[in-house]
């Protein structure tokens, strides 16, 4: 992997406890859609964030980072970047990248910032032409969550192969969408996952019960991709 120091150029809050960061590295960067960085506090602690984007001219990195007062793990990240303007980081690592090679149809699942990882897909699939349907299911605990939820509205009216679903887990009265569990509404949406290439992001647990669902509903095992594979 190649470490790289990045200056920050944008930290902001998109809602309560989320925050946007577009790093500037100091040097050309390469990475493929779905991978993420590792940013390096010390030699024996590094820490993964998705990127939030793809390769790009201007060369930025973009990050969705969920961080409140009981998360100290990210919370002392970004006031590193606060702090000090620029961050080290070692990219590219994981192995969910988008298979662009596959002409099967897409699901893309995302719990909270897990949001971030299937944003970086959705980019360079749109930039391909869309050649195929994809379906992003979006699940967070409350509405104000869904920061980026104009952005794939937009996306999904412009677009005829992208299929967008917010899931909120507790909405309000105000709330007309889907509620529950986002891997339990995919469950409801289709009668098979066979022949389906599956894209998962968010919390390990929230993993973990979701292969084992989708499993029931016939998805194969080479087509099922999330970096929280690889540990749990």
């Amino acid at each position: 992997m190649q470490k790289v120091t990045c200056s920050v150029e944008a930290l902001e809050e998109m809602a309560e406890t989320l925050w946007y960061v577009r790093l500037k590295p100091e040097l050309p960067v390469d990475f493929l859609p779905g991978q993420y960085l590792l940013v390096v506090m010390a030699d024996d602690d590094k820490r993964p964030f998705s990127i939030a984007n793809t390769v790009n001219e201007e060369g930025v990195l973009e990050l969705h980072i969920g961080a409140g007062p009981d998360n100290t793990y990210a919370m002392q990240v970004l006031k590193r970047m606060q702090d000090q303007g620029q961050i080290e980081v070692q990219l590219p690592a994981g192995k969910a990248y988008l298979r662009d090679e596959s002409r099967h149809p897409v699901i893309l699942m995302a719990g909270g910032t897990g949001f971030a990882y299937t944003r970086s897909i959705l980019q360079q699939m749109l930039a391909d032409g869309l050649h195929r349907p994809v379906f992003l299911y979006w699940g967070v605990r409350f509405e104000q969550q869904l920061y980026a939820d104009r952005e794939m509205a937009a996306l999904a009216t412009e677009h005829q192969q992208l299929t967008y679903v917010p899931v909120v887990q507790n909405g309000d009265e105000h709330w007309q969408g889907r509620t529950g569990m986002v891997h339990e509404v995919i469950m409801d949406d289709f009668p098979s996952l066979a022949g389906y290439d599956i894209y998962v992001a968010g919390r390990f647990e929230m993993a973990g019960v979701a292969r084992e669902a989708f499993k029931e509903k016939g998805v194969e095992a080479d087509h099922l991709f999330g970096d929280a594979y690889e540990f749990i």
